[in-house]
Formats: C-alpha cells, structure tokens, sequence
C-alpha cells in the first residue's frame, strides 16, 4: 500500500487565503490577531459514534437459483443484521467497523484500528455462497473423494434396464461456498516510508458438477471440492511529492486436499475388470514472486511515467495418476511432472500533455512465460480401457509484447479527434501448433459538443490478426487438424461505438449508447468461423426536486457466431448458427412524501432467448429455442421515527423461468448411455420481506481546531 502524507486542514484553509494575499499585495500587509480566530469549516470528529441495523428476513420460495450468491436458498426466516461504527482519540487513535448481512451465507466485514500517521491493521472476512442446484439425484454415495454404489446395485448396459436406480436416487445439492479472510498491517516509518504485510486465506469447500465416461457410456457425477489458497505479501512502499515506488514480495500456496475423484462404473462392464473410474483434481502448487512498481512526474508537459515489474515461479509436482484403474495394469508412468515455469513481467507508461490542447499517451508490456518442465512420455489408454498410444507432455512458453498509445486533441472549442492503436505480438515456444501471432488494432474517436448540454462522441476502428503456419503435428492426439484454436486462428475484426449525453433541463438527463464488433475468421478450414455482437441501451433520468427522483433504462444485445465442421472424412459438412438476443427494461424512483418517509421501489424485466439452427447437407434443422425471463420488483419504506431511530420495510418478488433443451426433461434414466443428475433449468418465484430497526448512537463529540 503506498504511504500519503498527512495534511493538517487547519494549514489549508488558513494557507490559501495567504497565499492569494501575498500573491497581489505591493506591500506588507499589516499584521493581525488570530488569538481568537476558530476554523468552523473543518470540524474533527471525536469520541464514539456507531449505527446498527437489526430486523428479519422472511421468505418464501427460497431455493438454489436465487441463493446462488445471496446464501437465501430456503424457505423460513433468516437474521437480518449489519451494524458500522467509529471511535478516533484527540490523539490520533481510531478504530471502525463495518459489518454487512451477518445473517446469510453471503456475510461479509471488516475492522480497522491503528493510530494516524504510524500504523493501521485491517481484518477483513467475506463470504461468497455459490447454489447451482437443488433439483438433482444421484444413486451414488459420497465417502470423501470416493463415490460408490449401493450394495444391491445391479449394472446393465443401458439406464433403463438399471432396476435398481428408482429405489437408489437420492437428492443431491449442488452447491459450494468461498470464504474468504485476510489482515493487512501497515506502518509508517515516516511520512514518506511505509512497511507492510498481507495475509489472506480462502477455503473453499461443498460440490460441483463433473463427468466420466467408460467408451461410450457415461455418468455425471457430484464432485466433491475442498480447496485451500494461502497468499502473504510483504514490502515497503515510498511515496515523495513527485514519484512513489513500491517493492513486495507475494507467495501463494493452493491445496487440494483430493488427489483424485474415484467412481463406480454403473454400467456392464466392456472390458472385465473396468469396475471403476478416476479423474483428478486440481493438483496443490505454489507461486513465489518479487514484484516493484511506481510512478514519477518528469518535470516538462505534465508528464507521468509509470512503470512496473515482477519475476516469479510456478512450481507443481503433484503424483500423477496410474494410467489404467484396471486390476493388474503395469503401463509404467513416470512419478510426478516436477512443473517449473518462470514469470517474468516488465511494463511503463507515459502520459503527457505537450500543449495546452494536445495530450498523449502510451505503455509497453512484456510479459515472458518461461516452462522449463521436462517433457515426459507417457503411454495412455483411451476411456480407461484400450491402448491408444503414447503422449508427450506439452511445453507452454511464451513471449508476449504489447504496445498501445493514443492522442486527444481539441481541434476547437466544440470537437475533440483522437487516435490510438494497440499491438500484441507473441512468439510461442517449440511444440506449439503455431510459433507466434501477431494483432494489431487502430481507431479514431471524435467528442463533439455543438451545446454545452449536449456530448456526442463516436469511435471507428478495425483490426487483424495474424498467425504464423499451422503445425498439426504439435497437436494432442487424435485433435482435428483443420480447427484452429481461438487464440490462435487468423482474424479481420471492425468496431464502433456510439456515447451521447444530454441534460436537456436541470431537471431531465439522457444518455445513449451503442456499440457494434465483427470477429470473422476467414481462414479456418472448420470451426469458429465469425462472431458478431450488437449492443444498445439508454437511460432518461428525472429530479424534479430533491424530494422525487424517477429513471428508466433499456437495454438490448445480439450475439451471433457460425461455425462449421464434420463427423468424418466421408461425411458432409455441417453448419451451426447461434443467436442470442438480450433486452432489459427498468423502471424505478425515489420519493419524500414527508420529512420522515422516505419510498423506492424499483422494477426490472429481463428476457433473452437462445435459437441453434445446423444444416448438414439439406434442409436447416432448428434446436429447441432456449429462453429465460427475469422478472424482479423491489420496494423499499423507511420511517424516521426519532433522529436516532429508523424503521425500513422492504419486499422484494422476483420470478426467474428459463428453458434449456440440453436440461429440460432429462432425468437419471432419460438417455440410455447417460446416466444423469437429472438437474433441471433454473427456476424460482421468491417472495422476500424484511423489517428492520436502524439505530444511530455515540456521543459523536466533534471538536472544532482553532488557531
């Protein structure tokens, strides 16, 4: 963190009106009596003052998809509490808090303490609950990273002739929660140095969705998580009248406590003895880094120069798993990968403005990512069952340079032009299915205010993306040659935007926005092939006066993308087209009625629909349309009772609908070579009432500085 130095406001204010004295007075100006002079502008809060908010939330139709980040996945009553405060000393002692929806999942606060300009510490907690859902069963039984069957389990080659899997299903949540805590210390040598030192800590811990296969039979499974990350940093930072620097170290330490996930296989066996599979789990690493950045403001054109850098490793030298869970399997693997990848990170920026109508600016970036792993052979098997021949282990290094700079200038009084461009170039080590890109973007951008009231600015631009020739022999086994990866596939790209502004009266405002993007990839043989996006929203605004305000807001996107490929050399090509469209209306308000009431109420409407049509060699053929709905009205009371104590209503109905095709209908059994979680879209019809009591206390004692 960096230091700042402290400014007594008193100075200040008496400061500025000298200096302007002193700046027009011919002679010494006569010397007067501030015995009695008190400075009434700037008062300094002492003692204690703090504000609690405790009441109820009662709920109705609580489940996973409007918990997914609230932790509100039930029916009942939960708590309702937050609460701030702050205590400061005459002597520069202070402490506050700040602690927010203690009730839920999704609870989150922190508290500092120190003493001004010598030292701070900071705790901090969050927690972040993550539902995805609550609608699936699964006949597996969890013992820690293994899932197994019943007892009474009887295989078969399809689900339907599972006869056991009715009376085995049992409901499953699929859900996890990140918490997060931290502390943060600080002290400060002097105005100009600061020590310090971070801990944070995540645990994050519950379920989530994966899948295994045997051949061609296949089960989605409830993966256990239970990850831990460490991160400590520690520097020292400076910060003078015209430059700062700062120098930490950083190390991150993550912990999966489960090697690998160990399940059951359901079906009939295709090979004797394939009674189990295994996935692995993200496997434990670390990463060390030394890190210093800073600024300096050179002394011409009002010009800052930024600048940054870093080294670090990445370590990762988890067991590897046996290639085959087979009985009896001896295709010999090596113990672990020993993963060691060095970062290196260098970047500076300039901002300047020459003239008084013309500023500028410009950064360089390199980044380096250097795998100095040993590439390993290793002998594989497909699906667990067959030998499919052996594999050598990948290398990702990488040099990365990027550039990018623009120009602003005020051509007159009501037009401003500019231009600006990006550059990313990266070679790619050996191994790679290509040895390097290169993107380059330019655009111009022109602000014109014909009135005051009024802004328009409009942006134009254009882009390429180059690559170097395809090396399919780099690619893992039995890849397509013919699909380029994202990252790597040529690309033309146009783009535009359009901002307006307008504050049509002191009371009524207006803003628009619209943007445009093609991605067109017009020499990859199969795959992506474009990728077109338009957007559009505008908001009015309306304060007729401080006691009713009043806006509205709509919104509107279009995704499209086409791609191409085929199921084999002797089939015809297929084409896919995917468009999604987006709306969103909102409408809401502020309203005073009386001194002592206060009303919001908020409403929001959100529909999107999802079309997939493909044609392979005939007629076009349409997927089920996907769709969701979002339909959410809040409203918000609040009686000032006395000048302490506040009351608050609230109630909120939100309806959320969607249909998937891939989801909808699919239960456990509903695909023969499937057997499924049985999870379903995601749906909720929420009613949520809250009432609560604000309190506002502390002496609050205010001192007045004088001089």
């Amino acid at each position: 963190m960096k230091a700042s130095v402290r400014i007594n406001p008193t100075w200040l204010i008496l400061a500025v009106p000298a200096a302007l004295a002193a700046a027009t007075a011919h002679a010494d100006p006569p010397t007067a009596d501030t015995s009695d002079w008190k400075c009434t502008l700037c008062p300094f809060p002492q003692g204690y003052t703090a504000e609690a908010e405790a009441g109820v939330l009662g709920v109705s139709g609580g489940n996973a998809t409007y918990g997914r980040y609230t932790g509100i996945d039930r029916n009942g009553v939960y708590a309702d509490v937050s609460g701030s405060g702050a205590y400061r000393n005459e002597d520069g002692a202070y402490a506050s808090y700040d602690l927010e929806r203690l009730g839920l999942a999704s609870r989150s606060g922190d508290v500092e303490g120190g003493r001004e300009g010598r030292f701070d510490v900071r705790v901090s907690y969050a927690g972040q609950p993550n539902d995805l859902y609550d609608t699936g069963a699964t006949a597996f039984r969890s013992a820690g990273s293994n899932l197994g069957l019943p007892t009474n389990w009887i295989a078969a080659g399809s689900t339907g002739g599972m006869s056991a899997l009715g009376a085995s299903l049992a409901p499953v949540n699929i859900e996890s929660e990140v918490r997060t805590a931290a502390v943060l210390a600080r002290y400060f040598l002097s105005p100009s140095w600061t020590i310090f030192g971070e801990f944070r800590r995540q645990v994050q811990d519950g379920s989530g969705v994966t899948s295994g296969s045997f051949l061609t039979e296949a089960v989605q499974l409830p993966k256990p998580i239970d990850y831990v990350t460490n991160s400590f940093e520690t520097g020292i930072a400076w910060t003078g009248r015209k430059a700062s620097f700062r120098l930490s170290y950083l190390g991150s330490w993550f912990d999966d406590n489960n090697d690998s996930l160990i399940f059951a296989n359901p079906y009939l066996p295709i090979v004797p003895g394939s009674t189990q599979g295994q996935i692995a789990d993200p496997p434990s690493n670390t990463l060390q880094q030394i890190n210093a950045s800073g600024n300096w403001q050179l002394p011409f054109w009002s010009t800052t120069l930024r600048y940054a850098g870093s080294l670090g490793t990445l370590k990762q030298d988890a067991a590897f798993l046996p290639v085959s869970t087979l009985p009896g399997s001896a295709v010999p693997a090596p113990g672990s990968l020993d993963g060691d990848v060095h970062l290196s990170h260098y970047s500076l920026g300039l901002a300047s403005r020459p003239l008084p109508k013309l500023s500028a600016h410009g950064n360089a970036t390199y980044d380096g990512h250097d795998d100095k792993t040993s590439p390993l052979s290793i002998a594989y098997i497909v699906t667990d069952t067959f030998p499919g021949g052996t594999a050598v282990t990948p290398r990702y290094s990488e040099d990365r340079v990027h550039l990018d700079g623009g120009a602003d200038y005020a051509l007159v009084r009501w037009l401003k032009i500019g231009v600006g461009g990006t550059l990313d170039d990266i070679h790619y080590g050996p191994g790679q299915v290509v040895t390097w890109t290169q993107s380059t973007q330019s655009w111009g951008r022109a602000v014109i205010t014909p009135i005051e009231p009024l802004s328009i600015t409009l942006k134009f631009g254009n882009g390429l993306r180059k690559a170097s020739t395809f090396d399919a022999a780099a690619l893992p086994p039995d890849e397509n040659p013919l699909i380029w990866e994202y990252n790597y596939a040529p690309r033309d790209r146009v783009f535009s935007t359009l901002t307006g502004a307008w504050t049509a009266t002191q009371t009524l405002t207006w803003s628009v926005e619209g943007s445009m993007a093609k991605d067109d990839y017009r020499s990859s043989p199969l795959g992506l092939q474009g990728v077109h996006e338009w957007r559009a929203s505008s908001t009015l605004a309306w304060t007729p006066r401080d006691t009713l305000s009043a806006y509205i807001d709509g919104g509107y996107e279009r995704l499209f993308n086409l791609q191409n490929g085929y199921t084999g050399l002797d089939t015809p090509p297929w084409l896919a087209t995917d468009t999604q469209r987006f709306w969103s209306l909102s409408i809401g308000g502020r309203w005073v009625p009386q001194e002592r009431w206060t009303l919001t109420i908020d409403y929001l409407l959100a529909p999107s629909y999802d079309n997939t049509d493909t044609a392979t060699g005939g007629p076009q053929q349409a997927f089920p349309q996907n769709w969701s709905k979002l339909d959410s009205a809040r409203f918000k009371l609040a009686y000032q009772w006395t000048s302490a104590l506040q009351l608050h209503f609230r109630y909120t109905r939100e309806t959320y609908n969607s249909s998937d095709w891939a989801l909808s209908g699919v239960a456990p059994a509903t695909i023969p070579n499937l057997l499924a979680l049985g999870v379903q879209p995601y749906r909720d019809n929420v009613n949520v009432f809250a009432l609560t009591a604000r309190y506002q206390f502390g002496r609050g004692a205010t001192a007045q500085a004088s001089q």
